[in-house]
């Protein structure tokens, strides 16, 4: 009675267990692909939010065999096989290393932190190992095309994109064999045609370095825009990398690109060229509209922007509010007690640290906000000067984010080098030093110093202008250069007419702190605002020598038309009869000639280019002032243009 009891309720649970089954098939019925809607709930899910594995990227049958093997239990299966990796690496076990993390990724396709961290220990921690650099560097590539495989593995992923072309960037071209890993990748074109095959173009201008061989560091970038087209064309949403940082790595590769051909010997036109597309590349990130933690986006070079703006919101602030900031400011100011009173009244030039700080925090204490003041104006007033105060405060709160985003990027140092690497003068300063370098390894010391000398002039002169690189870090390379002709000239002292010679001192003083750095960045955007203010000006007076000089012709040919009819009244007298025709005729003549000049100023094509042509020679102060003059020469140079014309239209 008791068996057939116990079998009974063995029965039941098998038919419950049965039953069971049937909804969880009819759930996770696979897709038939015979239309769009087909296949269980589950699978339909999947479809709706592009996470089946057809979606997420390449399918690997042994994948998903290996994880229906597991049977539910591929959480400790994975953990055991990380534990195993780990064990193999410390035993330096390194072909069962690799087995095993090809399990890892099997089982975990999809886990995009599991590519990053295994890439990481290959191209990082495990081609350490090895002393041999053609080792390390086959371990370095093994990391990258580790990568690569993950990228295949999650077609949504940008992250691991950025990681691919970070390490083709960065652990190729930073590490202490960056030489000799540049030079195997150049020439490693069984590698080449791996990462063709990924979809990188390995011949066009964009790869090619100046030996028209891939480059790591353009290469490197090809990848990176490969995870911008994903995000800005594909609408892949960016995950776990902030923007600010994601999109500022394509143009630094530019910038680390042109570093790295100027140090290897490439100082000719092609760093040039490498300079002005860094540059380029540098003001296209400039314009991005990058996310940032507050609820609206900016842009890196909408600084001056939105400077001019809120002086724009603050006068119109102060016309529709009178004095009422300054009354507010008074009132506060008379309400301080005695010891702070006193404080405020110290001289600047007398205070100690302390009491600047405690004055500073008085000064924004009693200083009213827009807002403060919006809300004590009269009613009729008090909602427009909210609306303003408002807008105010949100231009405010946009400047400070601009600034502090471009302080994380060093926008303005990258975007002062870039300018400052285009110029003759600091190509000729690297040129120098490079070729004195060379000389010092072959003993010759003459030759060495004397090009130093030249060099040294080069440098000063590049400083000068641009204040901002002497925190470069190329100024650490120059503190080298400077030890070695210390080392050629067998003294440790500089002479006084040394032309670094306060560079020199502020790098030993250590006299290059945070506010001094922060000083030369305002000072380098004074002078890059005096400079565009001085092109402005020296457009205008070009255009206005242009103007002057066809009025001038046009009164020299007035006057002509004023003589040809004068002869032509002297013609009347004494031909008698035939003087009402050649009357005629000198009228006719006099008018086609006056009104000749007339269409120089609608169709002054040839002129206008000579002009603008000239307007664009003048590099310095000087030259522009004396382009600006309006002179006898600068007339006389135009009139060519002018009787060209005319001849045309005639």
């Amino acid at each position: 009675m008791n068996l057939s009891h116990g079998l009974t309720n063995k029965l039941v649970y098998l038919a419950i267990l049965i039953l069971m089954l049937i909804p969880l098939f009819l759930l996770g019925q696979p897709s038939s692909g015979g239309g769009e809607r087909s296949g269980g709930q589950l699978t339909q899910m999947r479809d709706d939010f592009d996470i089946s594995v057809a979606d997420l990227g390449e399918i690997n049958p042994a994948s998903e065999t290996m994880k229906l093997s597991t049977l539910g239990l591929r959480g400790p299966a994975v953990t055991l096989l990380w534990n195993k990796a780990h064990d193999q690496q410390v035993a330096h076990q390194w072909d069962r290393y690799r087995a095993t993390l090809n399990n890892i990724s099997l089982l975990q396709p999809h886990f995009e932190k599991v590519w990053e961290f295994q890439a990481h220990n290959l191209s990082y921690n495990i081609s350490a190992q090895f002393d041999d650099y053609r080792q390390r560097y086959a371990w370095v590539t093994g990391g990258t095309e580790y990568l690569s495989k993950g990228v295949r593995q999650n077609r949504k992923a940008p992250a691991l994109v950025w990681h691919t072309g970070w390490y083709y960037g960065q652990k190729l071209g930073m590490s202490d064999e960056k030489k000799e890993f540049r030079e195997l990748f150049r020439d490693d074109k069984p590698l080449h045609e791996r990462i063709r095959a990924e979809g990188i173009d390995m011949d066009s201008n964009e790869t090619l370095g100046p030996d028209r061989k891939p480059d790591n560091w353009l290469v490197g970038r090809q990848w990176l825009q490969r995870g911008y087209r994903m995000t800005r064309e594909g609408g892949i949403p960016l995950r776990r990398k902030t923007p600010l940082h994601f999109y500022e790595t394509g143009p630094k590769w530019l910038f680390n690109y042109a570093i790295a051909i100027e140090r290897e010997g490439e100082l000719s036109d092609a760093a040039q060229r490498a300079w002005q597309n860094a540059s380029s590349g540098w003001d296209e990130y400039s314009q991005l509209t990058i996310p940032t933690t507050a609820e609206f986006t900016i842009r890196l070079g909408e600084l001056e922007e939105l400077r001019r703006k809120i002086e724009e919101q603050e006068a119109e602030f102060e016309t529709l509010t009178g004095g009422l900031k300054e009354k507010i400011r008074a009132e506060r100011l008379a309400d301080l007690g005695d010891e702070q009173k006193k404080l405020m009244a110290i001289p600047a030039e007398e205070r100690n640290e302390r009491q600047n700080l405690e004055v500073a925090d008085l000064q924004r204490n009693i200083t009213p906000s827009a807002m403060e003041v919006a809300q004590s104006m009269p009613r009729e007033k008090k909602v427009e000067a909210l609306e303003l105060a408002d807008a105010i405060t949100l231009s405010k709160r946009r400047l400070d984010k601009v600034v502090g985003y471009r302080q994380q990027v060093n926008f303005d140092y990258w975007a002062t080098r870039a300018a400052a690497e285009q110029t003759d003068e600091m190509l000729e300063a690297r040129r120098l030093v490079y070729e004195a370098e060379q000389l010092m390894d072959e003993a010759k010391l003459d030759q060495a110093i004397e090009k130093y000398d030249q060099a040294w002039g080069k440098w000063a002169a590049v400083f000068d202008e641009y204040p901002l690189l002497t925190f470069d870090n190329s100024s650490d390379d120059l503190m080298d250069s400077l030890e070695r002709y210390q080392e050629a000239i067998d003294s440790e002292e500089f002479g006084e007419d040394f032309p670094l010679k306060e560079f020199v001192a502020m790098r030993e003083s250590g006299a290059m702190d945070v506010e001094h750095y922060h000083q030369l960045v305002q000072e380098q955007r004074d002078r890059n605002a005096e400079q565009d203010g001085r092109d402005k000006v020296l457009d205008l007076d070009f255009q206005q020598m242009m103007l002057e000089a066809q009025k001038s012709n046009q009164t020299a040919e007035g006057d002509e038309a004023a003589e040809d009819e004068a002869a032509a009244e002297s013609d009347e007298a004494v031909e008698g009869e035939a003087a009402a025709e050649g009357e005629t005729a000198a009228e006719g003549e006099a008018a086609a000639e006056e009104e000749a000049p007339a269409p120089m100023e609608s169709e002054p094509a040839e002129a206008d280019e000579a002009d603008e042509a000239e307007a664009d020679e003048p590099a310095d102060a000087d030259e522009a002032a004396e382009a600006g003059e309006p002179d006898e020469s600068a007339e006389d140079e135009g009139e060519p243009e002018v009787e060209e014309v005319e001849a045309a239209e005639q």
